[in-house]
């Protein structure tokens, strides 16, 4: 984990991730099913990128790799420019918790805690120091800030969801991974998710990177991965929501592909 890329001026690499020829296999002999094959991808640091495709596309893999929760059987995956594949478990957990935020569909709040608790988890497992002045300013960003003695149970799955990324934002992570952050969501409550995220790219210079299977969630991002079959198979810049839902609908036709070098 020592190899470092070209930097920043605030210290940071220019290049929030970068995967080199990554392939994932779950099963073996005649079970094996690719989930991810040979990819490769370069995303600057604060931008938002929403990855897209098929069901059984890979990019519930390339997120989970990428963010450190499973390991690639090839390839190279690298952080902030630094190589985050290889070493032991131990050196891999804390490498993600230093650098990578994750915000789940479902929240993964504990429920025996208060918001302010629940923010604040992440860097007491770190064994980092707790910050609770930002914490509170964190949660009053995202609007919870007359919420911090409440449970999960006793908010709404917008505000969940408000606290799971206040939590991912709190830890100041180079990148965060966020897996279908809408899908459980109403409209309204979508949106406001899709602001704070736009906010934490634009504002605080986080680098985002969202699977989503909704064209209206990716027309928030930069740009939009697609992939199919394991594989990257195109990439839009300035996504609309019809220029997506066209794009998709045409996953496996090359005279729809716009590919470009990502």
């Amino acid at each position: 984990m020592a190899r470092r890329t070209g930097t920043t001026e605030r210290g940071s690499s220019a290049e929030a991730l970068r995967l080199v020829g990554v392939t994932k296999v779950y099963g073996a002999a005649d079970n094996a099913v690719t989930a991810l094959n040979d990819v490769s991808v370069s995303l600057p640091t604060g931008s938002f990128t929403a990855v897209m495709g098929p069901s059984g596309s890979g990019k519930s893999t390339l997120l989970q790799c990428a963010a450190g929760l499973d390991r690639p059987d090839k390839g190279v995956i690298m952080v902030d420019g630094e190589e985050m594949t290889g070493g032991t478990e131990a050196a891999l957990t804390k490498f993600r918790r230093q650098r990578i935020g994750f915000i789940f569909q479902q929240y993964n709040l504990l429920p025996t805690l208060n918001v302010l608790q629940n923010t604040i988890l992440p860097l007491k497992l770190a064994g980092r120091r707790v910050d609770e002045k930002l914490a509170r300013e964190t949660l009053e960003r995202v609007g919870l800030g007359g919420r911090l003695a409440h449970r999960p149970d006793q908010l709404s799955g917008g505000q969940r969801q408000r606290v799971a990324i206040a939590r991912a934002l709190v830890a100041e992570p180079r990148v965060i991974f966020a897996d279908e952050p809408t899908g459980a969501l109403d409209t309204r409550s979508a949106r406001e998710i899709l602001f704070l995220l736009q906010e934490a790219v634009n504002v605080h210079g986080r680098t985002v990177v969202m699977v989503t299977h909704d064209p209206v969630a990716a027309s928030y991002a930069d740009s939009v991965l697609f992939l199919a079959d394991g594989r990257v198979v195109g990439r839009m810049v300035g996504p609309t929501v019809d220029a997506v839902a066209d794009r998709l609908a045409h996953i496996g036709d090359p005279v729809h592909a716009q590919m470009r070098e990502v």
